[in-house]
């Protein structure tokens, strides 16, 4: 038996018998109808039950607010479901409405663009995050097929839509889902409007009701970004792709079963480039990492031909993974410097060079050589994006911009990561100067007068205080040695730490987030150690990079931080 509940403002509730009555007259009146009534009388909207819980709501709106990438967690748990998909569409509907309204553009629609990867929880959520936007009254721009980040971010940019949602985990495990969102200018939503729509999210969940216009007009457009984007590509004039077609070059791509096998081979065929398809399936995630890429690293070394290299993609197509000529898989923060320097030497590009801080510093040395500034921001994409975008306000552009997780965008790009655009312009590199990849990169690490050794890795907690009682252990060795009286305390037997150097830091990176990005160690030859936590996984992450007058003193420096590091974590 169904009761219809029906208030003098214009409010109808449908209620399952089970439900009392007072409770949603309760919801009601918290939702700002005076009084109750049964009976006939004119209807407006239709008001329906939240079914997600206060403290999930507020987990949910914690994590979307403080994250460097949306939200992420295993779907059908507490956090990914559908009734929680449910509700943080709602929050964006009415995020995307308020901001029609500010662009007093609200009588002309209020547009969302929906899209994401090849998951199961993205298959499944999109349809549902479609038609709730659509009983809100809101355009629904939906891009039907699997599609890559960068593809889904330059169409927010041009077609200018209120907001766009992105459905993807990125390289998190498959069985993860991700809701993430992106702005007009074709970037990750900034902390100021992540923090909004998670105000809505509680907003919305303490009513424990949402209203549905009876006659939304609502419509949903499907459509392909595909040639929006090959266009884009074409316009930044930075890969010929007729000279790698005519260089031989030998080209195998891994999407990992990911969103980029749609859109990476078929822009090779545009021009009549041969692409050699591995699939594997990305073992238990798709990340571009040394691990996962075993098949086509395999697959790259058995080929006899003169110039070859391997190119792969993550879930999203945001990231990228480089083979080299030798079956070897090349660092990202390696394929940082290949790709700065290609676009500084062979391409006559310029503009700052902005990276985290948790990206190497070799990249400051080529900028150096080049006599191009740095930029160093915390970790996720998202503060990179606004720096990019307020130097692009005062009329200047970047040369490159990226992060050691496997992220860049280039000169007169979106201010996202493009792993598409990342590729090409690697093989655009090989196709240019007609000799492998491992030369080029030896080459330029030459250049740089000192050798750089990294030594990333992560510590996984299902414990928050033991991993907050390594952290504070961090924080307390990090005080104890930038109060000390000396000029530059030790950090280890061998180390010495630029207390100058590191104070400057902390307070630049303070001034992106309240509290800053974790620990950093800058030491005085030039070595980092970073400890912080990660902002997408619960994980501790610690990065070391060493220097030396060449690789093999540089990998025992590194040797030794890390026995530094690992007895900081020894609680």
């Amino acid at each position: 038996m169904k009761i219809n509940l029906i208030s003098n403002t214009g409010y109808s509730l449908n209620l399952n018998s089970k439900n009392s009555k007072k409770t949603y007259c309760s919801h009601l009146r918290n939702s700002g109808c005076d009084s109750v009534s049964f009976g006939a009388t004119r209807v407006k909207e239709v008001l329906h039950p939240v079914n997600v819980d206060l403290e999930t709501a507020r987990l949910i709106s914690k994590s979307l607010a403080n994250s460097t990438s949306g939200l992420r967690a295993p779907y059908m748990s507490r956090l990914f479901n559908p009734e929680t998909v449910k509700l943080i569409t709602l929050g964006v509907a009415e995020y995307a409405k308020e901001d029609a309204r500010k662009k007093d553009n609200a009588a002309d629609g209020v547009y969302v663009i929906i899209g994401g990867d090849t998951r199961k929880a993205t298959r499944e959520s999109l349809p549902l995050i479609d038609e709730t936007l659509k009983n809100q009254g809101i355009t629904v721009m939906n891009i039907k097929d699997p599609v890559p980040t960068p593809l889904l971010a330059l169409s927010a940019n041009k077609y200018k839509t209120n907001i766009a949602i992105l459905m993807t985990a990125s390289h998190n495990p498959w069985k993860d889902g991700g809701y993430n969102f992106i702005t007009t200018d074709g970037a990750v939503a900034p902390t100021s409007v992540t923090r909004q729509i998670s105000k809505n999210i509680i907003d919305i969940a303490q009513k424990g009701v949402y209203a549905e216009p009876l006659d939304p007009k609502g419509v949903s457009i499907d459509f392909d970004p595909y040639y929006t984007y090959l266009d884009e590509i074409e316009k930044l004039n930075l890969i010929d792709f007729d000279k790698i077609k005519k260089s031989g070059l030998e080209i195998y791509y891994d999407g990992l079963n990911g969103a980029g096998t749609y859109v990476m081979p078929k822009i090779f065929q545009e021009f009549g480039i041969p692409t050699i398809e591995v699939k594997s399936f990305g073992q238990e995630s798709p990340n571009p990492s040394d691990e996962n890429l075993a098949i086509l690293k395999d697959t790259v070394k058995k080929s006899n031909a003169k110039l070859k290299i391997g190119l792969s993609n993550d879930g999203d197509a945001d990231r990228f993974g480089i083979i080299d000529e030798n079956g070897k898989f090349i660092e990202p923060n390696d394929v940082l410097l290949l790709a700065a320097y290609h676009l500084a030497k062979n391409k006559d590009k310029t503009g700052d060079i902005i990276r985290s801080q948790a990206t190497s510093m070799q990249l400051d040395k080529l900028a150096d050589l080049y006599r191009v500034g740095v930029n160093v921001t915390p970790v996720g994409f998202k503060y990179i994006a606004e720096d990019i975008l307020a130097k692009r306000k005062h009329g200047r552009d970047i040369l490159l911009a990226g992060e050691e997780s496997g992220g860049l965008t280039v000169n007169g790009h979106i201010p996202e990561k493009d792993g598409i655009i990342a590729n090409a312009l690697i093989a655009d590199l090989v196709a240019t100067e007609g000799r492998p990849i491992s030369e080029i990169l030896k080459d330029i690490k030459k250049s740089l007068g000192t050798s750089f050794v990294t030594n990333n890795f992560s510590r996984k907690f299902q414990n928050e205080a033991k991993k907050n009682e390594i952290l504070d252990r961090v924080c307390d060795f990090w005080l104890d040695k930038i109060n000390s009286s000396e000029e530059n305390e030790d950090f280890d037997a061998f180390h010495k730490i630029d207390k100058i150097a590191t104070i400057i830091d902390a307070h630049n990176m303070k001034s992106y987030k309240p509290g800053g990005d974790g620990y950093k160690f800058i030491l005085t030859d030039g070595s980092t150690v970073l400890v912080r936590k990660s902002g997408t996984e619960p994980l501790l992450r610690c990065y070391i990079e060493a220097t030396g007058r060449n690789e093999k003193k540089a990998q025992e420096n590194c040797e030794i931080l890390k026995e530094k590091i690992e007895e900081l974590f020894d609680v």
